[in-house]
């Protein structure tokens, strides 16, 4: 049987990561939420389950200035204040979960099988606008 740790989650079933992959990972989380935010958006949809404050999101790689430990969960000091856009999205997809060795309150469901453009037409490229609150709104009136 697993052990549990300090927060009543069992032992990681993935192996851990090393610095570099972790590292990896956050560089890939902060290029995902500056350059694809409709990737985020349309993947936090299929995302299920709530934070329970465990802290390990922000202990990837190296531990988050921002992070307070208490004896039954972890604190960000910023959380009201605006956290960096790729901590609020954690985990942004199934991927990420491994950055955590697996254990995290999230789940994400099947994602819908694509879209396919009728035969000989093309698919309309439609850039993304950036991520900021209300870009969707302002590129829409626009």
């Amino acid at each position: 049987m697993a052990e549990t740790n300090r927060f009543g989650h069992h032992g990681a079933t993935v192996p851990p990561q090393s610095f570099w992959q972790a590292l990896a990972g956050k560089a890939r989380r902060a290029f995902l939420c500056l350059f694809r935010p409709s990737y985020v958006r349309m993947s936090l949809k299929r995302r299920e389950g709530e934070c329970d404050m465990c802290g390990k999101c922000c202990r990837i790689a190296f531990d988050c200035p921002f992070l307070e430990i208490h004896e039954t969960h972890a604190r960000c000091r910023i959380y009201h204040l605006g956290r960096p856009t790729p901590c609020q999205a954690f985990p942004i997809d199934p991927r990420d979960l491994r950055d955590v060795g697996g254990d995290c309150t999230f789940r994400f469901s099947e994602p819908p099988s694509p879209v396919r453009a009728p035969e000989g037409e093309l698919p309309v490229w439609n850039p993304s606008p950036l991520a900021y609150p209300g870009a969707m709104e302002e590129a829409e009136e626009g």
